[in-house]
């Protein structure tokens, strides 16, 4: 996410590293058990789920400071 979306903070990457890591955890000890389409491999909704921790903690939480918005988009430029 860090790669692509300029919003993405540090209390977002922490939030989706530890959502992800614990939604690994649980779906495959806990929910992975009930089988069915519960019984994909962990790694495809802890990513979901990672994905989703990120937006919404950094949305709740302050914006990156303005030198490293102008440094992502400096970065994202050059690629075109």
């Amino acid at each position: 996410m860090s790669l692509y979306w300029r919003r993405t903070n540090f209390a977002g990457a922490l939030a989706g590293m530890l959502g992800g890591a614990g939604m690994v955890f649980l779906w495959h000890e806990v929910i992975s058990g009930f089988g069915g389409v519960f019984a994909v491999y962990e790694l495809l909704p802890a990513f979901l789920f990672s994905m989703l921790c990120i937006v919404v903690v950094s949305l709740l939480t302050a914006k990156p400071e303005e030198e490293v918005l102008e440094e992502f988009d400096h970065y994202m430029e050059a690629d075109c």
